[in-house]
């Protein structure tokens, strides 16, 4: 029965060390502003924030407290603003911004983190 009972603890300890949970703040009005999943305090998956109006207005992916993966800004309308690639925190893979009409700002391409090409908008280009 001992035994049992010291098995029984030892695996809501080894449980509890793994625990996930989702981590929330708010605005002053209550509405919220930031959801994250979080492992053992760290960020750890999927993070997003909210205008106060409750449009997204970025998500990204953790691992091990450093963004790795897509992340991805909206304006406020809801058009997209910028799209980036990350892995073990570092740029990795294209990154793209937009103005809120579509029109494409900047693009680049890294090499976990090193810049390997760039393109110059459209309207400098035609200049």
């Amino acid at each position: 029965m001992r035994r049992l009972l010291l098995a029984a603890a030892l695996a809501a300890a080894l449980g509890g060390c793994w625990q996930r949970d989702v981590g929330r703040s708010y605005y002053p009005s209550g509405k919220v502003k930031t959801e994250a999943t979080v492992k053992n305090n760290v960020l750890e998956g999927p993070a997003v924030t909210y205008y106060e109006s409750g449009r997204k207005m970025s998500e990204a992916n953790y691992r091990a407290g450093v963004l790795d993966g897509k992340s991805t800004a909206w304006y406020e309308s809801g058009a997209r603003k910028a799209e980036a690639g990350y892995r073990d925190g570092v740029l990795d893979g294209t990154s793209t911004s937009w103005s809120e009409d579509g029109t494409v700002l900047a693009r680049a391409r890294f090499d976990h983190g090193r810049l390997v090409a760039s393109d110059a908008p459209a309207a400098e280009k035609a200049k």
